[in-house]
């Protein structure tokens, strides 16, 4: 499977990051988002509360995540190739 369909596959769903985030893509609507979210948390999450942010797949910088040492998805990777939009909640 390609990077673009693990993308699709892995955060079609709210997931949980070891920061204690929700990330949940970003190809769909902050009103979408915000009702997956919810759902997942049992909580009212709105959409005010969502920040755009984008994820690479790679070895995470030291200072992100706790998954150094295997690739894994990780925030705040930038606007680059290779990166993906992705909604934030905290």
């Amino acid at each position: 499977m390609n990077m673009m369909g693990k993308f699709e596959e892995y955060f079609s769903a709210p997931q949980w990051f070891s920061d204690g985030s929700y990330v949940i893509s970003g190809e769909l609507s902050a009103d979408v988002a915000a009702e997956m979210i919810s759902q997942e948390l049992g909580e009212v999450i709105s959409v005010e509360a969502l920040e755009p942010s984008r994820v690479r797949y790679g070895f995470a910088p030291e200072y992100i995540e706790d998954m150094q040492g295997e690739p894994c998805w990780y925030t705040g990777a930038g606007n680059g190739k290779g990166t993906k939009p992705v909604w934030v909640y905290t």
